[in-house]
């Protein structure tokens, strides 16, 4: 089974007070997806060619603990099925060997001109 992990440090611009999407200083659970997300996206990122990318199509997470500024957040994913342009993922998020989120991640593998050739023009 393919794995991966990457750590992250909690700043103070991570946290839910700042972001606004709470209003504590511990880590936000928007930035967290983003680690995830990152995590996935670096893991993709040795296989494809210069003009593939990939992107999130679904996540599915529980945040379970608080993680204070500080903090060293480690991000462990581990494929689970492998599709034709899609990658399943199951994660972990620890902090301090507890487990503080776990979750599913999907991403598609993309052309980059493409993707972005499907942006809506307007004025």
């Amino acid at each position: 089974m393919e794995k991966f992990s990457k750590s992250f440090i909690v700043s103070q611009k991570d946290t839910a007070k700042v972001i606004g999407s709470g209003d504590l200083d511990v880590l936000a659970t928007p930035v967290l997806i983003t680690m995830v997300e990152n995590t996935a996206k670096d893991f993709l990122a040795k296989e494809l060619t210069p003009e593939e990318t990939t992107v999130g199509t679904m996540i599915s997470a529980k945040h379970s603990r608080p993680s204070k500024v500080g903090a060293e957040i480690f991000v462990h994913i581990k494929v689970e099925t492998r599709g034709k342009s899609k990658v399943d993922f199951s994660f972990e998020v620890l902090d301090n060997e507890q487990v503080v989120a776990s979750g599913t991640h999907q991403r598609a593998v993309i052309l980059t001109d493409v993707f972005l050739s499907k942006l809506a023009l307007s004025k």
